[in-house]
């Protein structure tokens, strides 16, 4: 693979469109899931979470995220792209998991977090140290946060 794609012949793992499948699962138990992730953001910090523009940013973001780890799965060389996404969707598992237990009520989107993202993503996160360059791993990783901010940023902005 010295040019980054994988040759006729290489193995594919297409496991990873785990990662947009369990995505689009998390959205629906968001936008359903007990009082629903709008209302439960409202009453314990106090600040809303538009339903349009979580619909308008789930629906630009989940077909790139989609398209994005197509890519690679199909080209090694965007292999990093896998571990940042793992990167995001484990820490908005972990944040479900804090909301639920500093605020003691279910945060919607806990479900698919523990069930889907935690293993998912912690299996892309290990075969990813394994595969990559101690700094692309990092860098992978930061990555990760950083988008997992800026969603937040801009959803509450």
């Amino acid at each position: 693979m010295p040019n980054g794609r994988r040759e006729k012949g290489d193995t594919v793992r297409w496991w990873p469109l785990l990662l947009p499948f369990a995505y689009a699962l998390h959205v629906g138990e968001e936008w359903w899931g007990g009082e629903g992730v709008f209302v439960w953001t409202e009453r314990v910090f106090g600040e809303q979470l538009s339903p349009l523009r979580f619909v308008v940013l789930n629906a630009v973001i989940w077909p790139l995220f989609a398209a994005l780890t197509v890519l690679a799965i199909r080209h090694a060389a965007y292999e990093w792209f896998l571990v940042t996404f793992a990167t995001l969707v484990v820490v908005n598992a972990l944040l479900h998991v804090l909301g639920t237990v500093v605020f003691g009520s279910y945060s919607p989107g806990l479900v698919t977090g523990l069930l889907l993202y935690v293993p998912v993503g912690s299996l892309i996160l290990v075969g990813g140290r394994r595969k990559l360059p101690q700094t692309r791993f990092v860098a992978a990783v930061a990555f990760g946060v950083v988008i997992h901010a800026v969603v937040a940023v801009v959803a509450f902005a």
